[in-house]
């Protein structure tokens, strides 16, 4: 499939938060928030597993009382921790799913049908799938690039799991920075009107995608 002529539908968007995230689309100098399919602006990062379905989003949320132990949240909490960092240990409590440290790195590791697990990186790219979906409608076409709003405390090796959860959605990865979504928006649109312009030092900045900007504690 074609990817989506950028300059016609706007530079996209997405901030992953621990509770829920936000995808959106700057045109014409604004940004616009994109619903999901049940018309929301926010979507939980929540994924399920129920009746043989992997469920997304307020599909996954709106029955975790029901099915908790294969309702899995607070994923950006998990993200490139160790199972027996503190962080995770004091989450535990809360969780009806099961957990356990992956064998190969000792990371989070999660319970899931069949016998198997995920991590968090795995989980999130499933949401990300989603919103990516509800992006495509919105423009009308593919949206296979994206700029990432990250949390400004994130330690390089969680920035780095949250870069490799967006590109396992589907998506790449224009530019990551530790912004609000609507400044990175802004600060995207700053970079292209540079480039197009002739500034070499608005194509540096771009061309830092892949992790520059990431930073944290």
């Amino acid at each position: 499939e074609p990817d989506i002529d950028m300059s016609a539908a706007g530079v996209l968007g997405l901030d992953v938060g621990n509770t829920c995230c936000t995808m959106a689309v700057m045109r014409h100098g604004t940004v616009q928030l994109i619903a999901n399919e049940q018309g929301s602006r926010s979507t939980p990062t929540t994924v399920a597993f129920a009746d043989g379905e992997t469920l997304l989003g307020e599909a996954a949320a709106a029955q975790a009382a029901r099915n908790p132990k294969l309702t899995m949240s607070d994923l950006l909490l998990m993200l490139g921790r160790d199972f027996d960092d503190p962080v995770v240990q004091a989450a535990r409590s809360r969780w009806g799913f099961l957990t356990s440290a992956a064998e190969k790195d000792g990371a989070v590791s999660v319970a899931v049908p069949g016998g198997k697990t995920h991590t968090a990186v795995r989980l999130l790219s499933l949401v990300v799938g989603g919103l990516r979906g509800a992006a495509d409608s919105f423009c009308g076409a593919p949206v296979r690039e994206v700029v990432l709003a990250t949390p400004a405390h994130l330690a390089p090796s969680r920035a780095d799991a949250l870069l490799e959860a967006a590109r396992g959605g589907g998506m790449r990865v224009k530019l990551a920075l530790p912004s609000p979504l609507a400044v990175a928006l802004l600060r995207v649109a700053e970079i292209e009107a540079a480039a197009a312009g002739g500034d070499g030092a608005g194509a540096d900045a771009a061309g830092g995608g892949g992790g520059g900007g990431l930073g944290g504690a």
